[in-house]
């Protein structure tokens, strides 16, 4: 594992640490999970963990995308 997945988990998992506990979050076909089972998730790298850093990575990008589009710095 590269420095860079590793920064990405960690950044991650502090996502999902600052949400309230009894958050579930639905993930398609994939099913509906609690804040603790996506952060086992996450940490074990599986196919379910890969998937949700995935999502968090296209969140993060459109926040960016937003942000540099309202301020014009296209």
């Amino acid at each position: 594992m590269t420095n860079t997945e590793k920064n990405l988990i960690e950044l991650v998992v502090s996502r999902l640490q600052t949400m309230p506990e009894n958050l579930a979050i639905s993930i398609g076909s994939e099913g509906t999970f609690k804040k603790k089972d996506l952060i086992k998730h996450v940490k074990k790298g599986d196919k379910l963990g890969k998937k949700f850093v995935e999502i968090e990575l296209h969140y993060l990008q459109s926040m960016k995308d937003i942000t540099q589009s309202v301020l014009g710095d296209e």
